[in-house]
């Protein structure tokens, strides 16, 4: 059962660093975007480049590169939502860069109108609640592998971890 346990530290992995990181560089650019910092230059190359960061470490991320046998279906199930989640992650990275890209043209002097920027906000908002639906339905698969292994009930290397859904990591 050991391929069980690299599955789910790699979605622990994928949870505490790719998941963490992104809220931090979604922080970043909310807090840059406020009504008191309207006036001031934003850093939408550097928004872009946090997000291309997060988005490419989150791709290194290989579950079928864990050997699950096809019996274990609780296991496969798993695998098949974290790969599901890996999907809807990569597709929020992809359309927050694509608004970013936007409000860089607008802020040098491109024809943007409001209509294609509420378009790719609205994109966003959709990945985004796509990707909460994915982790969460991969949250319950965790929790029922993490519940029904006798080996991680014990194990040291679980003791303590408090599985996050996206929602929560705030």
């Amino acid at each position: 059962m050991e391929y069980r346990k690299q599955l789910m530290k790699m979605i622990d992995k994928f949870t505490v660093r790719s998941v963490e990181e992104f809220k931090e560089a979604e922080n970043k650019i909310i807090a840059d975007s406020k009504f008191s910092r309207i006036r001031k230059k934003k850093d939408y190359p550097g928004h872009i480049e946090l997000l291309r960061n997060v988005k490419k470490k989150a791709q290194k991320i290989n579950p079928k590169s864990i050997v699950i046998p096809d019996d274990d279906g609780q296991a496969n199930e798993l695998r098949y939502a974290f790969e599901k989640c890996l999907i809807a992650f990569s597709s929020v990275c992809d359309s927050y860069i694509r608004m970013e890209q936007i409000l860089q043209d607008k802020a040098e002097g491109a024809k943007v109108s409001y209509g294609e920027y509420k378009d790719y906000h609205n994109k966003v908002k959709q990945s985004r609640a796509d990707f909460n639906q994915r982790v969460h339905e991969m949250d319950i698969l965790y929790s029922d592998l993490l519940e029904y292994s006798e080996d991680f009930s014990s194990s040291e290397d679980f003791g303590g971890i408090e599985y996050k859904t996206y929602d929560a990591i705030k």
